[in-house]
């Protein structure tokens, strides 16, 4: 779990943009709870996986388990972006306005939510100060994203002029799964600017946890020793006095602690500990060590314009989309250095495709889905990532082909033959006729472990579509269509059995991985049982419940989308008939013949027990499974010590039930 401490800083010579906000002041303290408005990420991005989870899905379920956990009569709504539309910086939606806690509103609204477009950060922050600013209180954004603004905006100069204006507003921000320093300090600025927090979490324990603390952050905190920074120039050792764009990480998670600050010269209030600074203006760049004591600290960093030399080679000048590109390099090599597909003009992508180069040289890089004219390069990780070489790629056109039977079964499965690109975390599908990517309710293969992969056909007959999709940005490469006609399954077998005795059932189905045969109670779920076998060969054998009354025998045909009747017939648990007789005095430590009828099964049990033990216990050893009833007949070991006990007949299924007992006196 990581997160990290809220610096505080102080700029000399910025300049603030100005804003008007209707929101109380800042500096008018009020006892008024503060509203809180979370905002989720639902952009293309949020496909991506971390353990082989999506991020969208940890995401949603990390937001439920906080969600229960809200205070009662806290104040709060959801706002999210990017889940409509692909590449509209417009889409921005409030799906939960302010308003008192209603805990299922804001879980089920996430739950909506599907990834499908960019990440307009900027007009995001503005709409979210907007809506906070109509409740004449003090606001609070929490926002959780795993990229930066890719709309063009600037949302550090609009969380800088929030801030300017005085209104009581703060913004804590969890990058999730963000691991360039630069990236983050380009949303971590928000919180920095407005007061508050952010938070890096690597994974769903550090969202989870940084969620919590979003909430419990403290409003106000103690000052901090205070850390000065200043910028000079390396050459002339001269001080710098423009625009210098500054970013503090901790050393050991690099989590950007403090970013936002503009100028030749900066104070920052951070916890003693150490950190790397990095400044930034035009052309030249620097970086240092910062270490912070009780007593603050104070640091110099060395701007220069000079670049170490690098390389990029790509195996091949052009590769198909989603593919993985080899591609050989040169350079510093520092542990944070990476190589990451970019727009021609130097844009990073809405999914952000890179890789460290210190995990092997050549690199395998993914390539986007989407054709077109791309470059591939070279990010320096030391004083402010800037790119030392580049090397231009042409992403083609990918197909994919799948070939399987197009009529099934339903429930049956399906051998689906593929040609495609194969891309990391690629994977095939089934939904309704024009579904969605998120509509495949559990019928899904990865393509990693190669041609054919199989999956079960619905529970309900209809038309549905098999999909190819690409792991980078969850894009149906292509979709043909598979007509799913109705299973039939027949049941033949005896309408009473006694308690926890056998029923001989035959049967002829669909023998899907998970059918099964069982009893039910009258009328329920589909899903509902007391008992079941799975169907095997020409019949199956069931115990039958301890409890007596009407039930039903079905054949359950079940899938990932649910569980299905195909066939059923009444059942009557009736009274078993029982007899037991054996010796009323018999040797201790021996085995004595039981003459005994009754439901024969592994589970039920003669034996002996003391009489105030329940219908589960016996003497140690002294019982033996009715199965071994022969003619009548069953050998029984007595107790090792002597006294009064209980020869007894207990049926066993699901719970226990003494149906015929004797008094036995062992010496």
């Amino acid at each position: 779990m990581l997160f990290s401490k809220r610096p505080v800083f102080r700029l000399m010579g910025a300049a603030l943009i100005g804003c008007t906000m209707f929101m109380s002041p800042a500096g008018a303290q009020t006892d008024t709870p503060s509203d809180l408005l979370f905002v989720l990420d639902s952009s293309n991005s949020m496909w991506g996986q971390i353990d082989g989870t999506a991020k969208a899905e940890i995401a949603r379920s990390a937001f439920e388990g906080f969600v229960a956990g809200l205070p009662d009569g806290t104040r709060a709504g959801v706002m999210a972006y990017g889940h409509r539309r692909k590449a509209d910086c417009g889409d921005v939606e409030t799906l939960v306005p302010v308003s008192e806690l209603d805990r299922s509103k804001l879980v089920q609204s996430v739950k909506a939510l599907t990834p499908r477009g960019k990440t307009p950060i900027t007009e995001t922050l503005r709409q979210a100060a907007e809506l906070l600013a109509q409740n004449d209180r003090p606001g609070r954004l929490i926002l959780i994203s795993d990229g930066i603004e890719t709309c063009g905006g600037d949302p550090c100069a609009l969380a800088e002029a929030l801030a300017k204006s005085g209104v009581d507003f703060k913004a804590h921000v969890i990058g999730f799964d963000i691991a360039s320093k630069a990236d983050q300090a380009k949303i971590a600025c928000i919180a920095h600017l407005t007061g508050g927090t952010y938070w890096n979490a690597k994974d769903a324990d550090g969202l989870t946890e940084a969620l919590k603390e979003s909430v419990a952050a403290v409003e106000e905190k103690a000052s901090l020793p205070v850390t000065v920074l200043t910028a000079a120039e390396k050459e002339s050792g001269q001080p710098v006095s423009g625009p210098v764009q500054w970013t503090v990480a901790t050393v050991d998670d690099e989590t950007v602690v403090a970013s936002g600050m503009t100028g030749g010269s900066v104070e920052v209030e951070l916890e003693p500990g150490s950190y790397v600074v990095s400044a930034e203006l035009g052309e030249k760049a620097g970086g240092a060590s910062l270490e912070v004591s009780d007593k603050g600290g104070q640091q110099t960093v060395l701007l220069d314009g000079n670049l170490p030399e690098a390389s990029v080679t790509p195996a091949s000048p052009e590769a198909p989309a989603t593919s993985l590109l080899e591609v050989a390099f040169e350079g510093p090599g520092l542990d944070g250095d990476f190589l990451r597909v970019v727009t021609p003009d130097g844009n990073r992508l809405e999914r952000d495709l890179w890789v460290y180069v210190r995990d092997g040289n050549p690199a395998k890089l993914a390539l986007p889905t989407q054709p077109g004219d791309y470059e591939i390069v070279y990010v320096w990780a030391d004083s402010g990532e800037r790119v030392l070489a580049k090397a231009p790629i042409k992403v083609t056109e990918v197909q994919a082909i799948l070939t399987y039977a197009p009529e099934v079964a339903a429930g049956q499965p399906v051998e689906i033959a593929f040609e495609g690109p194969n891309g990391p975390e690629d994977w095939i599908g089934i939904v309704p006729k024009d579904g969605t990517v998120d509509d495949y309710q559990g019928r899904w293969k990865g393509t990693a472990d190669g041609s054919p992969v199989t999956l079960q056909a619905p529970s309900e007959a209809g038309t549905y579509d098999v999909i190819y999709v690409t792991g980078i940005d969850q894009t149906i490469l292509t979709r043909q269509p598979l007509t799913v006609g109705e299973s039939a399954a027949t049941l033949q077998a005896d309408s009473t059995v006694e308690a926890a005795g056998r029923l001989n059932v035959t049967w002829s189905g669909p023998k899907a991985p998970d059918d099964w045969i069982g009893i039910a109670p009258v009328g329920s779920d589909p899903s509902a049982y007391v008992t079941y076998e799975r169907p095997d060969g020409d019949s199956v054998s069931i115990i039958a419940p301890l409890a007596r009354g009407d039930y039903e025998l079905r054949y359950i045909l079940s899938t990932s989308d649910g569980s299905k009747i195909l066939a059923s017939q009444p059942l009557k648990i009736t009274d078993p008939k029982v007899t037991l007789e054996g010796p009323s005095e018999v040797p201790a430590a021996s085995y004595v013949s039981v003459k005994a009828s009754g439901p024969a099964n592994s589970s039920n049990f003669i034996g002996f027990a003391e009489p105030s033990q329940d219908a589960w216990s016996t003497a140690p050893g002294a019982w033996e499974i009715a199965d071994n009833i022969s003619n009548g007949v069953v050998e029984v070991r007595t107790p090792e010590e002597p006294g009064t006990y209980e020869l007894r007949f207990v049926l066993s299924a699901g719970d226990a039930e003494i149906v015929a007992r004797q008094t036995v006196t062992v010496k």
